[in-house]
């Protein structure tokens, strides 16, 4: 499998940082990078999903796309905590290193990137956006700082990680904790067996039994297969060069994503979503496992002005990822409408 060209990034330092955990780390770093007219009017913030840069919704900035820079758009492209890039288990030295980088949570990303708009001189932003892990980073910057953001697009994302997501999580940690090379995580060579179970796992639910039904993945290099051996051959390589504890800092902050935790708001979700007062577009996937369509609607009607536009495709979780340009049109026609609106 071809890994990607990673983007470039600039880092945004930030002393003595709180997490919600209670934990101080004496210094952590936000990967960012800023495209397009820097300081004209508004910009847009783009968040990360799961084990992701930018490049996850790229289509939406590249030429031509909803979000492209030379069209006018100021674009401050964020990438979350664990990602390997900002402050991670595998970058952070001791002693928050490996397995003793304390939890983050969606909150903890979400405020962190409030402090770089802070530095960048930023005050309100046009749009929040981001998919899966970031679109729920998305819905909690709705939720945590409504004054700072005009609108929210919360692709196949959601404002709570729902019970049904949080049992795949664990079968997928308990997957990569499962290799003895993991050691606790504390292994001095990579677990490569735990991080290739990590990803079988993970094989059945990222798209949807029709796809490959239809043979729709036939069409993709990295997972084109005629066999179960070739195609598992192929996906168990999806992490490569990804650091297991990385990972599961990550997964955990998913597991526990949930907007009702936000401080004032008494674990209640409706009164979380309350105070997002602007308008917030939902796009599930018609497909996708983790953030089911129905969930994510039942969530939504508490957002005073929310909308859900469902995107029909049988790619499963990866409709929102660019997998297939049919669901590329769909979101960055949206995407543009919603600007307009």
């Amino acid at each position: 499998m071809t890994m990607p060209t990673m983007p470039p990034h600039d880092l945004f330092e930030v002393r003595d940082f709180t997490l919600e955990c209670g934990v101080t780390l004496p210094l952590i770093n936000l990967a960012y990078r800023q495209q397009g007219p820097v300081g004209a009017g508004d910009p847009v913030l783009t968040t990360t999903a799961f084990s992701h840069t930018p490049l996850d919704i790229g289509y939406l900035s590249g030429p031509g796309g909803a979000l492209d820079p030379a069209a006018g758009i100021w674009l401050i492209q964020t990438e979350q905590i664990g990602n390997g890039r900002s402050s991670s288990p595998s970058n952070m030295p001791a002693p928050f290193g490996g397995p003793d980088f304390p939890p983050v949570s969606i909150r903890a990303n979400v405020a962190l990137q409030a402090r770089l708009l802070d530095h960048l001189g930023v005050g309100r932003l046009r749009l929040g956006i981001g998919a899966s892990m970031g679109g729920q980073q998305a819905a909690q910057w709705a939720v945590s700082h409504p004054d700072r953001v005009a609108r929210a697009v919360v692709l196949i994302g959601n404002a709570k990680t729902t019970l049904y997501a949080q049992i795949f999580l664990n079968a997928v940690e308990q997957a990569l904790r499962s290799d003895p090379a993991f050691a606790g995580g504390r292994y001095a060579a990579p677990p490569r067996r735990g991080l290739e179970r990590m990803a079988e796992t993970w094989a059945g639910f990222a798209l949807s039994p029709r796809y490959f039904s239809l043979g729709l993945h036939q069409a993709h290099a990295d997972i084109a297969a005629d066999t179960i051996e070739a195609f598992l051959a192929k996906w168990r390589r999806r992490y490569d060069g990804k650091d297991a504890n990385d990972l599961l800092l990550q997964l955990d902050a998913w597991r526990r994503h949930d907007i009702s935790g936000t401080p004032g708001c008494g674990g209640d979700l409706a009164t979380a979503a309350a105070r997002a007062r602007m308008p917030v577009l939902f796009m599930p996937g018609s497909t996708d496992v983790y953030f089911n369509p129905e969930d994510v609607a039942d969530q939504a009607r508490f957002f005073p002005d929310a909308r859900v536009r469902v995107i029909e495709s049988l790619a499963g979780h990866a409709a929102a990822l660019g997998r297939e340009a049919a669901d590329r049109a769909f979101i960055d026609e949206a995407v543009r409408a919603f600007l307009k609106e």
